[in-house]
């Protein structure tokens, strides 16, 4: 009973501070209080003996895809990749390589953006793909003084749909099929088709949603690519970027 109690206060709690804002102010230093709140609740569960302290180690370190310090590792890794690859100028790059082929056309701009996010999220992780892609649109968008919504959007719909194709497209994919017992080939031949379905509909209520935006032109009035200033830098951030997501493919496997 108390566990439902203090999990539900929790999780509101943690809603209304997303909501609503709050902030805590250490000099110059500006924090926000949802982490404090789901701090709080875990202390309680623990303090109140409703949560196994052995259960709570064991959920820590278990082998499990869905194992929240795998998960921490994991993004903040490719946080600090991907701004190295910002540092170096990389998206800055290719937000102006996009930009010149486009043509100044938005819709070949999104139509892009959600096909290469989806072929790659059928592949990696949806995880590895936001993080990879979220800075990249937002450079080119900036660029290009347009409204970076549709591809946001674009980019988070076409992960999250299209990464439903296989097991290793997410991890709530891995840890359910593994708990049911399901293996790679059975899960492929149920979730192809329904995944095909639900990303062509979405595709069309995007394009529904952003077709007016979609229809401005793009006015960028300089189209030069911007150069690399420390190519050999840049060079070790792509290698390691690409290594990252094939091994990570390849470990999903």
């Amino acid at each position: 009973m108390w566990t439902l109690i203090i999990s539900g206060c929790t999780a509101l709690f943690v809603f209304l501070s997303v909501l609503f804002k709050p902030e805590i102010r250490i000099g110059k230093i500006k924090l926000g209080t949802y982490w404090i709140v789901s701090l709080i609740g875990a202390v309680l569960l623990l303090a109140t003996g409703c949560l196994d302290a052995k259960a709570w180690i064991d959920g820590l370190t278990q082998e499990s895809a869905v194992n929240p310090l795998k998960i921490l590792v994991l993004f903040f890794s490719m946080t600090a990749l991907s701004v190295f690859l910002d540092e170096m100028g990389f998206f800055s790059y290719l937000a102006g390589l996009v930009l010149r082929k486009a043509k100044g056309k938005q819709i070949t701009l999104f139509i892009a953006i959600y096909a290469v996010v989806s072929f790659l999220t059928i592949f990696t992780s949806n995880d590895v793909v936001v993080l990879t892609f979220t800075p990249f649109i937002c450079f080119f968008a900036k660029r290009a003084k347009i409204n970076p919504l549709p591809y946001l959007l674009a980019e988070f719909v076409a992960a999250n749909t299209w990464s439903m194709a296989l097991v290793i497209g997410n991890p709530t994919n891995i840890y359910l099929a593994s708990a049911a017992g399901i293996d790679f080939i059975a899960y492929a031949k149920v979730m192809i088709l329904p995944t095909v379905a639900a990303g062509i509909c979405s595709f069309g209520i995007l394009y529904l949603l952003f077709r007016k935006s979609l229809k401005t032109p793009i006015a960028v009035e300089n189209t030069e690519i911007e150069k690399i200033a420390d190519k050999p830098s840049l060079i070790v951030g792509v290698v390691h970027l690409a290594l990252c997501t094939l091994v990570l493919t390849v470990s999903s496997y």
